[in-house]
């Protein structure tokens, strides 16, 4: 009886359970709400930028098309690896970077210029190298990190209520 108990209580927990991607993907939509992106008043979609769509995050958020952000549809992007990432800033408005493609973005970075795309990575290191935010898995959580050095740096605004929620590195 005992058994049968525990079983019923244990059933409900895991059915709501969510994989590190399904968190990842509902961090990067909600982030997309605080942020005032670069001529947020002419954009005619919200743009996400994955290098993979076939699994992760890209995925989850193309199988949900049908969300908006400030009366905007979502558009996903598959991006391939960028050598400017000007052009990149130009076409995206958030573009999140897996863990094994990190390194690849980082070597891209050349200089300063102030960009229009919010980078978001799964490391520290990746905050370290110059990302904007990363998404980054401590134990069973996924916590929010921000580079507020490198916010200041670009042309979209990352709003208090975000910036509320987040942790910072470099403190």
């Amino acid at each position: 009886m005992r058994l049968l108990i525990s079983i019923l209580l244990i059933i409900p927990f895991l059915s709501s359970a969510k994989s590190p991607d399904q968190v990842r993907s509902a961090f990067l939509y909600q982030m997309a709400k605080f942020i005032e992106f670069p001529n947020q008043q002419t954009k005619m979609s919200t743009r996400f930028c994955f290098l993979n769509i076939d699994n992760g995050p890209g995925l989850i958020l193309a199988g949900n098309r049908s969300l908006k952000i400030r009366n905007l549809p979502i558009e996903i992007i598959q991006i391939k690896k960028p050598t400017n990432l000007g052009e990149l800033s130009q076409q995206c408005d958030i573009t999140y970077i897996d863990e094994s493609n990190e390194d690849d973005i980082l070597t891209a970075w050349t200089d300063t210029t102030p960009l229009d795309t919010v980078f978001v990575g799964e490391s520290i290191d990746f905050l370290e190298g110059g990302g904007v935010a990363s998404l980054v898995q401590e134990g069973s959580k996924i916590r929010l990190y921000i580079n507020k050095q490198q916010v200041s740096q670009h042309n979209f605004k990352v709003l208090s209520r975000l910036l509320a929620v987040s942790k910072f590195h470099p403190n």
